[in-house]
């Protein structure tokens, strides 16, 4: 079969389509004729794999153009055309896929349009609030709008939870029948040459420093459990547009000398700073289905996360791990200070973590579930 991946981003880019497409590659690419269109100035390259990039250094309707008519071509032979994005690379692939008659299956892990407006301060709601009375200026409802003509238009829409199944179908009318889940696969591990030695009261959260993920109410919990754990310190590996305000609120609350930011750190660093951790903790609001908790799991980290779609698709509570209310900073210390002092807790929900990478979050179901979906569309 030759599968045509169309993506924004490949690594050395960070991002989760660079790493999928560059994983999904690797394991493909002596099963499958696999071509790679994407957005980028460099490129890794996988051997036996064709890749076609498209500059950045464009304005935005020239490079989807050029991205459109080199997509167009490289799809002359293709059988079908698998995309992980809903705009940038989605509407071209969507258009390419129309006019060539080919099969265009569309990868959603994430509502960009509530992302855009969230990141622009046009919106506080959450994004089920937010696509039952989207909000924003022109440029995001245009987005919308957009995304919900590729989403309608591909030939399948797969998502990595029910919750984002669901999601879709109601705001933009995809058809039931056209939406299907298929959950992520965690990410293979690159641990760095050396031990790590974890830090018995040492918190960690690795995320994209926007206002979704909650690092705010990560660093109110610390403040709250200073006096019990005069030791507790936090690392926060990521950047983004509120590190500037999350670094003020640490001095607010006199915890600046117990938070550590890292900024923007490679895969392997991140691995090993979960093992050298005692709880890894997920404060948002939104995740359509988090890759972090998944390779959480797999570095044998207990985790608190807030009891949200998509993220209980993965933490089930005091099973997996803790799962809070979001929003709720006093119950976010508590769940904290439980995996701090309760060991048998703590192997509890890890052993149940590690259960669930096997059974339900595995690459080999990952890419069972897809090929039997191309196979059945290139019939």
């Amino acid at each position: 079969m030759h599968i045509l991946l169309a993506t924004p981003l490949v690594p050395p880019e960070i991002g989760g389509p660079a790493t999928y497409t560059k994983k999904l590659a690797e394991r493909w690419h002596r099963k499958h004729h696999l071509t790679v269109v994407t957005y980028a100035t460099t490129s890794e390259r996988i051997p036996d794999v064709a890749f076609f990039t498209v500059s950045k250094n464009r304005p935005l309707p020239i490079r989807l153009l050029k991205y459109f008519l080199v997509l167009h071509r490289a799809a002359k032979d293709a059988d079908i055309i698998y995309v992980q994005n809903a705009v940038a690379a989605g509407l071209p692939a969507v258009v390419v896929g129309l006019m060539r008659h080919i099969p265009v299956v569309l990868k959603f892990v994430g509502d960009e349009a509530w992302e855009r407006a969230t990141q622009r301060r046009e919106t506080t709601k959450r994004l089920e609030e937010y696509l039952d009375a989207p909000e924003g200026g022109a440029y995001v409802r245009f987005l919308g709008m957009i995304q919900g003509w590729v989403l309608r238009h591909a030939t399948v829409v797969t998502t990595p939870s029910v919750y984002l199944r669901e999601a879709i179908i109601k705001a933009y009318r995809v058809r039931p029948e056209q939406a299907v889940v298929n959950y992520n696969a965690a990410e293979e591990t690159e641990a760095p040459p050396f031990e790590a030695v974890r830090k018995i009261h040492q918190l960690v959260t690795t995320a994209r420093l926007v206002a979704w993920k909650g690092i705010d109410g990560i660093i109110e919990a610390v403040a709250l459990l200073t006096e019990r754990f005069p030791d507790i310190t936090l690392v926060v590996a990521g950047d983004g547009p509120e590190e500037a305000r999350y670094r003020a609120l640490a001095e607010k609350l006199r915890v600046a000398d117990r938070v550590t930011f890292l900024g923007r750190i490679s895969r392997a660093e991140t691995w090993h700073l979960r093992m050298g951790s005692a709880v890894y903790v997920l404060n948002s609001t939104y995740e359509g289905l988090p890759h972090t908790v998944l390779t959480s799991f797999a570095a044998k980290i207990p985790i608190v996360a807030t009891n949200i779609p998509g993220t209980n698709e993965a933490v089930y509570h005091e099973k997996s791990g803790l799962l809070v209310e979001a929003g709720n900073v006093a119950e976010l210390a508590d769940a904290i200070a439980r995996l701090l002092t309760d060991e048998p807790l703590r192997a509890k929900v890890v052993a149940g973590g590690t259960r669930l990478l096997e059974e339900k979050f595995s690459w080999e179901a990952h890419q069972d579930s897809l090929e039997r979906l191309f196979a059945s569309l290139v019939q």
